[in-house]
């Protein structure tokens, strides 16, 4: 449980921690590398749809999330969003292989998320998935306004607190306050963060963590929020299990 506690107050530091801490996790295993990164792109848009562990539903569910994804493109390209304008950066799309904890145990480490809570249903894996990917995915695009949504309501008090400290961005908003205290990086890098393979939610009351498999089939896990039945994302970014 320790490991749970420190990736908790992680998420309290990157979420108030500025530009640098929210990405150096998620970028350190492929963001070096823009042609693997390129591979990676391009094998997930080869098999994004395809759920070997959560069935036809999981499929119809990463599906849709593409198609938001697209639609979300297509705004960025006419300006759309809120707070940056968008970019427009070809995503691997979102896929939903499932499996369980099990596959993301690492011997003679930490397993404390491994084995935290009980295993979520088929359909709250799906739904944490899409929270997951939506808020990173997102970012890259630089839509403020769309992360925003898919944030735990805690995480943007803790935004917006942050930005009351600085006359300029006092009653700004979660968006604006996000896209200031974010770093953009090449669109290779962002390639590399927003690739979500989910695998397995743990979850005990109220607290979650998805664990997914993001570039170079890195293992990360997302602390989530359960909102009144929706998974919400709790932190900035996710920390790199192993």
């Amino acid at each position: 449980m320790a490991f749970i506690a420190a990736v908790l107050v992680a998420a309290l530091f990157v979420a108030c921690g500025g530009s640098s801490s929210d990405s150096s996790s998620t970028t350190s295993s492929g963001a070096s590398s823009s042609a693997a990164t390129d591979t990676t792109a391009q094998n997930g848009s080869q098999g994004g749809s395809s759920s070997k562990g959560s069935g036809s539903s999981g499929q119809r569910g990463s599906q849709s999330q593409a198609d938001r994804q697209a639609q979300n493109n297509g705004q960025a390209q006419q300006g759309g969003g809120g707070g940056g304008g968008g970019r427009n950066i070809a995503l691997a799309p979102l896929e939903v292989s499932g499996g369980g904890a099990e596959q993301f145990r690492s011997k003679g480490e930490d397993n404390s998320i491994q084995e935290f809570g009980d295993e979520g249903s088929e359909s709250e894996l799906q739904q944490a998935a899409e929270a997951t990917y939506g808020f990173l995915s997102s970012r890259a695009q630089e839509e403020w306004d769309v992360a925003c949504s898919y944030l735990a309501k805690s995480n943007i008090e803790q935004l917006e607190q942050l930005g009351s400290q600085a006359p300029q961005f006092r009653n700004a908003g979660c968006a604006a306050i996000l896209e200031a205290f974010t770093r953009q990086l090449p669109a290779a890098a962002e390639r590399v963060i927003a690739t979500v393979d989910a695998g397995s939610l743990r979850r005990e009351g109220e607290q979650g963590f998805l664990m997914y498999y993001g570039a170079e089939r890195t293992p990360y896990a997302m602390p989530l929020k359960d909102e009144g039945g929706t998974w919400k994302v709790a932190a900035l970014a996710p920390t790199t299990l192993g």
